[in-house]
């Protein structure tokens, strides 16, 4: 069995898979929760020697699973997700370079506020994580939205996907744009008008990784 790896978007922390680890049970049993370090100390994979690793990215988290993958990924089940978010000569698709660079100006301003309204975006009501936003980590996120492409590393990578039909942060016409190249077992749009599927959809999130799993099991 493949070791799980699960990874959070943007603005968010490691707290974001409580519910689908709950739903998985002893299936999350050894998995490890990356956290980008936000709202404090980031947490890594550590050594994972070469273990075959099913990533589990959400939004952004997708995106640095496919950049910098830990172990040997083997198969990715993309929550919310893109393997690429920023517009290129070569991704009309994409979302125009100049909103992320307004962001980061925004960080500047206040850190917190711009988390909030970037939640409330995403899900009219969720309050920031628990923490006092780290603004240099925050920047060097949205720098990553810009400059990352994992396209490449799809074409022979097994994905399993889940997106929101009215995904108001990633729309669904840039996912599928994003993963054109890659080997879908799975594409799944599921109704509603959030950025945040594990919180508002745990459980279907958790039935997609078990269906990974067992695939890549046999």
């Amino acid at each position: 069995m493949p070791r799980l790896v699960f990874a959070h978007g943007w603005g968010l922390d490691r707290t974001l898979w409580d519910a689908v680890l709950a739903e998985l049970g002893d299936l999350a049993a050894g998995a490890i929760v990356l956290d980008s370090g936000y709202y404090g100390r980031p947490a890594g994979a550590g050594a994972l020697n070469g273990a075959r690793v099913l990533g589990v990215g959400q939004s952004m988290g997708a995106l640095e699973l496919l950049a910098c993958p830990p172990g040997r990924l083997c198969g990715l089940v993309a929550i919310d997700a893109f393997a690429r978010f920023a517009a290129a000569p070569d991704f009309p698709a994409g979302q125009d370079e100049r909103k992320l660079r307004l962001m980061a100006r925004r960080l500047d301003q206040g850190p917190r506020a711009l988390v909030a309204e970037f939640l409330e975006r995403s899900l009219r009501g969720v309050a920031p994580p628990i923490g006092e936003p780290d603004r240099d980590a925050l920047a060097r996120g949205l720098d990553r939205l810009l400059d990352l492409d994992g396209r490449a590393a799809v074409k022979d990578l097994p994905i399993w996907r889940l997106h929101a039909a009215q995904d108001p942060i990633a729309p669904l016409a840039l996912a599928d744009a994003s993963f054109a190249p890659a080997q879908e077992r799975a594409r799944q749009v599921r109704e509603g008008g959030d950025h945040l599927s594990p919180l508002t959809a745990p459980e279907t999130c958790a039935a997609l990784i078990r269906t990974a799993v067992q695939a890549l099991r046999l």
